[in-house]
């Protein structure tokens, strides 16, 4: 009985999204894209290193769309920029009261691995460590190029609302999510990307597993 409680709660929440579903994927032409590489390196007495690093993907063109979409990658850099300054902070107070030998990080990468048929989707993984032990995060953009908006999983994948959002359900479930991240977790705000007629969903169910991913089938080919 709770198992079906549970369901029926991440079905509602993922119909309450009020997403329509996108029409069928019609031909278009890709995008070109480029990087912009931000590289800043400081060294501190005892040997301890801070990096940071950020590929800032941007596409060509003049369109609104394109436009658009460069101004939500250059936000998405922007927003980065408070981790720096955490970095930075914390390697200089860090030098000067523990003194140990360490090198610490926050690392961006991202890669197209989706463009064509008017959308481009971005995979990109992030090292951040920043005291601790670090942590190792997939994250995603997925865009239409026709209208320059972020698409969800639901404008991606292949069928309504509801089948899809059991998918994510049971993805989930099968890389160990509890009942406190599916009552938790927005379905239309799940890390996915596009790859190979497939949409890879990266739901970071718990540290451990920020690498784990499943697969559920696209509509974009």
């Amino acid at each position: 009985m709770k198992k079906k409680y549970v369901v029926a709660s991440a079905l509602a929440l993922a119909m309450s999204v009020g997403l329509v579903t996108s029409p069928k994927a019609e031909a278009s032409s890709s995008a070109k894209c480029y990087f912009k590489q931000y590289k800043t390196v400081r060294k501190y007495k005892h040997g301890i290193k801070a990096i940071f690093a950020y590929k800032l993907p941007q596409l060509k063109g003049n369109s609104a769309a394109i436009k658009e979409i460069n101004k939500s990658l250059r936000k998405n850099y922007t927003a980065e920029l408070k981790h720096k300054k955490e970095l930075f902070e914390f390697v200089k107070w860090y030098s000067k009261h523990v003194g140990i030998h360490e090198t610490y990080d926050d690392i961006v990468k991202p890669r197209a691995t989706y463009n064509k048929n008017g959308v481009i989707s971005f995979r990109y993984d992030q090292d951040l460590n920043i005291g601790g032990s670090g942590t190792y995060f997939i994250g995603s953009w997925t865009y239409s190029l026709k209208t320059g908006k972020k698409l969800t999983v639901f404008d991606v994948a292949e069928g309504d609302k509801s089948s899809v959002c059991a998918q994510l359900y049971y993805g989930a479930v099968d890389l160990g999510a509890d009942d406190e991240y599916l009552r938790t977790t927005h379905a239309s705000k799940m890390n996915y990307t596009l790859k190979g007629g497939k949409v890879y969903v990266y739901p970071r169910t718990f540290s451990a597993y920020n690498r784990k991913y499943f697969t559920i089938p696209s509509r974009y080919k």
